[in-house]
């Protein structure tokens, strides 16, 4: 045991205080750092703009810019979102050089989906409909509400490279996804694996959150920057937003 200067002078319940602290082991985590996964949850849900707010808000329309990044190029895309996760959604963009005439949309209505062409509708190849499914999870995950109902597990995870404080979110049927939250208590960062849209093989994904929009209460960040296997693939930043408690659209009826 290490013995601290002065440490037999002191009056004996400070003294036990010293000889316990001296006995600590280094790196035993502590204050911040032993958090509950719990208490970081129920912060970033105030975060974003409190449960209430979170809970009417299960539909999220946005206008935005991207920009995708594939084949060693970088293509500008614009368009709207519409999201009800966990699995149900309408995506309708165009590349900004090609021009409004080559919208297309992509349509997920679990366990089925689509990409639409002028009425046409085409059923997603297995691994891009494994990997949509995957990556429109994270926005019921970034809704946070969700993690408090029963059969989802929440761990404490090491930090990430930023330091930020994370959670580990475990759901039978979803792919797992670690939780980050900047020193404010706000989602700045998940991490998880998808299915590659291509191959079908497992590959890490990241996104990276900042900024922040609101509507009706809820608090959703502005930008997003996806990465897979630690390069570049998605960057989006919204214009617009617009919360419902339902999404309705004709597309999610599917073909006829």
């Amino acid at each position: 045991m290490t013995r601290l200067p002065g440490a037999r002078a002191l009056p004996g319940v400070l003294a036990a205080l010293v000889a316990t602290l001296a006995c600590t082991p280094a790196g035993r985590p502590s204050g911040r750092g032993s958090e509950a996964p719990e208490a970081i949850l129920e912060r970033a849900i105030e975060r974003a703009g409190g449960a209430a707010a979170l809970e009417r808000g299960r539909a999220l329309l946005w206008e935005g810019d991207a920009v995708v990044h594939a084949g060693g190029r970088t293509i500008p895309i614009t368009g709207e979102w519409s999201v009800q996760p966990p699995d149900t959604a309408v995506v309708a963009t165009y590349a900004v050089a090609a021009g409004p005439s080559t919208r297309r949309a992509l349509v997920l209505a679990a366990p089925r989906g689509w990409t639409v062409r002028d009425g046409e509708f085409t059923p997603l190849p297995a691994a891009m409909l494994a990997n949509e499914r995957e990556s429109f999870y994270l926005y019921e995950v970034l809704r946070l509400v969700p993690l408090r109902a029963p059969g989802v597990t929440l761990t404490r995870v090491p930090d990430d490279s930023l330091g930020q404080r994370g959670i580990g979110v475990r759901q039978p049927g979803r792919p797992d996804v670690d939780v980050y939250v900047d020193a404010e208590g706000r989602v700045a960062h998940l991490r998880t694996t998808v299915t590659d849209a291509e191959t079908g093989a497992p590959v890490p994904e990241d996104v990276w959150l900042d900024g922040t929009i609101e509507a009706e209460g809820v608090r959703w960040p502005r930008s997003l920057r996806i990465t897979l296997r630690g390069a570049p693939y998605f960057d989006l930043t919204l214009r617009t937003l617009r919360v419902q408690r339902e999404l309705r659209d004709t597309l999610l009826a599917g073909p006829r």
